[in-house]
């Protein structure tokens, strides 16, 4: 480190440029109102500071001293919680160009060394990412947080120089960088030292790598932009030095739109930047059976035989990914829960997480939420009004645009929900108690704030809601729920799911919804939303006179579809392909088709386009665009109007 850069980085750190006075051998600086003196000394080593009789090297002084990254240290294995019974995944490594000019993956039976060792490793004039993958549920936060601890304690016995921080970014996209990580530092962490251009130094010069935790949040909310303009801002304001680490779901990673796999890259120019990815692997039945060991279950490997015979998959969900593993295991540390569990599997496997999902209802219903105030104990909750508490709390979330709530905010809702059963007071105060202590809700890293212990059980909650919503045609409410984002897809699924076991008429949702996007403008969420859930409710169902009226359907919502006597009028279709489905007697009145693919085998029998506009059509095997006005019609109706 020479005299420039040591002056860049204590301005970096002081409240103001003038506060910074380094003239010959002396050093003031005042920092947070606290006014350091000390004397600079040029050595063949490097740049050194002297400060009340004890010396060090410049850049040991900066990092302990001003950045005070022991305390840091120490607020980690102080706040980031550890996993009590954490279980060292697998994975798979594709390392950097140089190391794998092939591409080639290796196997990693445990990834913890492994991802420190890269993170480690520091190339000249390059920054490195380290991208790490899975699936939802399979453990990307809690490693992260075993790593953070781990390199924490390293530092704190002075086996490493560099602290590794979590980032957290799920469900907050369009927060800029520069607010995330101070958040977290001074909110979680409770570290007020340090600003953002500090930070970055701290980055550049090794002392700090940020774990950005949930970046597919921001890479697909935004996808105009935003988050990959933020990710090539923070590549650029590191000047090819420094190491990130990226936490993101396998789907998103492999992200397929070019538009936005060229922007990101475009964000980078200018910047030497090295990328590796570690994917973590899901579970497998040493890993099931050491976590229900850690959990006092002893015969693990019994449990993992009878659901997986019930399943007919020894790699299914349920058994393999660690967020349902874990309540797996609460269900069957008894006995009798566990038998009525692999029952309900059995019932119907491929409803398995909604099964799944009522066991845990079922337990918190029939064991936990007991009045005992009364002369004979009984349940407070049906496992319906369970369903609809938590329900309340999910669309509160979404229509709040967080995934956690205060208790007030938790204790309103019980009052409200309470107020509509009649129950008592007596009721009233035993809900409050224990909404907080569900087993689907768990505490927030923010003092008195809780959220859905996964984000699959909030999701699969919004579905219910908006079933709920959908089959009261409860207008005013579904358009504040439909228009604040573009639901999940699971969301929609369990939504689907739900209207169809309601027994409701689908042409008295279809109307419903027809009626919210009447007055809704050409880009409302409405559209989108309603869009999606009507296109999986006519599938498979046979319809006479079903009118699908001004929505928008998203990408690919005409594939693998089974649709009879449907008429889309003035309805927006994103780019689409048409394989795998069967359209019959279906009409389609004044609809714009971005893009239509009919590459592959389709069944469109006795349907017609009518008063259309379509930007292109894909009819080659390499799935090359064209556009002809005049040959359009004409090859429309030769491929798909038979």
């Amino acid at each position: 480190m020479d005299v420039g850069e040591f002056r860049e980085i204590l301005t970096a750190f002081a409240d103001r440029p003038a506060n910074v006075d380094l003239s010959g051998h002396s050093l003031m600086v005042e920092i947070r109102d606290e006014l350091i003196e000390g004397r600079v000394s040029q050595r063949p080593d490097g740049l050194w500071v002297e400060e009340n009789g004890a010396t060090q090297r410049a850049e040991d002084w900066v990092f302990k001293r001003i950045a005070r990254l022991p305390t840091l240290a120490d607020r980690i294995l102080t706040y980031v919680q550890e996993e009590p019974h954490f279980v060292e995944p697998a994975g798979k490594k594709l390392d950097r160009m140089e190391k794998s000019p092939r591409d080639m993956e290796t196997s990693i039976d445990a990834v913890t060394e492994p991802i420190l060792s890269l993170l480690d490793e520091r190339p000249p004039e390059a920054s490195t990412g380290v991208y790490l993958t899975c699936d939802a549920g399979e453990g990307k936060t809690t490693l992260i947080h075993h790593l953070a601890r781990r390199q924490a304690q390293r530092y704190r016995n002075k086996e490493t120089s560099w602290l590794l921080v979590p980032i957290a970014l799920g469900g907050r996209p369009f927060l800029r960088f520069d607010e995330v990580f101070i958040g977290t530092l001074v909110n979680r962490l409770r570290f007020p030292f340090l600003y953002y251009n500090a930070l970055v130094w701290l980055v550049r010069k090794g002392a700090i790598v940020p774990a950005l935790d949930g970046f597919e949040e921001m890479f697909v909310e935004s996808a105009a932009g935003d988050a990959v303009s933020a990710l090539g801002n923070l590549v650029s304001l590191l000047d090819s030095r420094g190491t990130i680490l990226i936490a993101a779901r396998t789907a998103y990673f492999e992200y397929k739109d070019l538009r936005t796999q060229s922007a990101l890259f475009d964000s980078f120019r200018g910047q030497n930047a090295d990328f590796v990815r570690v994917h973590l692997s899901r579970w497998d039945r040493d890993r099931f059976v050491e976590y229900a060991k850690k959990r006092s279950v002893s015969d693990g490997g019994k449990l993992f035989t009878e659901v997986a015979e019930q399943l007919d998959d020894t790699t299914h969900p349920l058994l393999t990914r660690p967020v349902l593993v874990k309540r797996l295991i609460d269900i069957a540390s008894d006995r009798s829960r566990r038998d009525d569990l692999v029952k309900h599997i059995r019932a119907d496997g491929d409803l398995y997480f909604e099964r799944f999902v009522e066991s845990i209802i079922r337990r918190e219903a029939r064991h936990k939420w007991i009045d005992r105030s009364g002369v004979a104990a009984h349940p407070l909750l049906t496992e319906l009004q369970h369903s609809d508490l938590l329900s309340e709390i999910a669309s509160e979330m979404w229509t709040s645009d967080t995934t956690t709530l205060s208790s007030d905010v938790f204790d309103y809702i019980a009052d409200v929900y309470v107020e509509d059963q009649h129950m008592d007071a007596q009721i009233t105060r035993q809900v409050h108690q224990r909404i907080r202590q569900h087993a689907l809700i768990t505490t927030s890293e923010r003092e008195n704030y809780f959220q859905f212990d996964h984000d699959e059980f909030f999701h699969y909650f919004l579905g219910e809601a908006i079933a709920r919503v959908v089959t009261r045609g409860d207008m005013p409410e579904l358009r504040r729920m439909f228009r604040i984002a573009q639901f999940p897809e699971f969301t929609i699924e369990v939504a689907t799911r739900r209207l169809r076991r309601n027994d409701n008429a689908i042409s008295t949702i279809v109307d419903t919804l027809n009626s919210a996007c009447s007055s809704e403008p050409y880009a409302s969420f409405v559209k989108t939303n309603a869009g999606s859930l009507v296109v999986r409710l006519i599938d498979s169902s046979p319809h006479d006179d079903l009118v699908i009226k001004r929505m928008h359907l998203s990408k690919n919502s005409l594939r693998n579809k089974q649709m009879l006597g449907v008429k889309f009028l003035e309805c927006n279709f994103e780019s689409t392909e048409l394989s795998g489905s069967t359209i019959d007697a279906c009409v389609f009145e004044r609809c714009q088709f971005e893009q239509l693919d009919v590459s592959r085998v389709a069944r469109v029998r006795q349907s017609t386009l009518r008063d259309y506009n379509m930007t292109s059509i894909v009819r080659s095997s390499d799935g090359a665009a064209f556009l002809d006005l005049i040959r359009l019609p004409r090859c429309l109706g030769k491929l798909i109007l038979m």
